[in-house]
């Protein structure tokens, strides 16, 4: 027998609606047994996933909670100490541009230019505190922390690397920089992947 089980291969995409297609698709092509054996996901339930399984490597209970956006906005003003949406919203905004670009606080800090971005650096830090005790995660934490996990944690990588022995992204083109090395730190050395995107 050739090839790889059903279990070893992820199938990442960006949308709830494009996974639910593609395992419908799988499905089809392989029958329902193999089908409900593949990791269909999009890159945030891959990032849950890891998450609950490893997630207490770097301090996360298994079941941790996922703010949506007005949860966000709620800790956000806390951390800012301000009663005003659209400054919570601009920090928001800031904060989640750099986490996509993978950047904590500190970076965020030491690359700040303006006076609005140090300040946005300072919530930062204290959103990224409210948020480790109060055991939650954003949306953007999805990718970036099981990315730092993988990355910096070889024990965990390896087990992500052999559980998930072949790859395949669909919409490649439109991977940010944090999914990029998600990616990179997935696949490792042995690179076995497949890309799916418009050039």
């Amino acid at each position: 027998q050739a090839g790889y089980a059903a279990k070893n291969i992820g199938a990442i995409t960006f949308t709830n609606k494009a996974a639910q297609e593609m395992r419908e698709r799988a499905t089809h092509l392989i029958g329902a047994r193999a089908g409900k054996d593949l990791v269909i996901s999009t890159f945030h339930s891959l990032g849950v996933r890891i998450l609950r399984e490893d997630g207490i490597r770097i301090g996360l209970k298994e079941q941790f909670s996922i703010l949506d956006s007005d949860d966000v906005m709620g800790v956000m003003r806390d951390a800012g100490g301000a009663s005003d949406n659209k400054l919570a919203r601009s920090w928001q905004w800031t904060i989640s541009l750099w986490k996509n670009q993978g950047l904590n606080s500190a970076q965020a800090a030491a690359e700040a230019d303006t006076e609005d971005d140090r300040v946005a650096a300072t919530v930062m830090a204290r959103y990224e505190e409210r948020l480790a005790a109060y055991q939650a995660v954003d949306f953007d934490d999805l990718i970036g922390l099981p990315q730092r996990l993988l990355q910096h944690n070889e024990a965990v990588r390896a087990k992500w690397q052999h559980t998930l022995r072949y790859v395949l992204v669909d919409e490649y083109q439109d991977t940010n920089s944090i999914q990029y090395e998600l990616l990179k730190s997935l696949v490792g050395e042995a690179a076995m992947f497949t890309a799916v995107g418009d050039d």
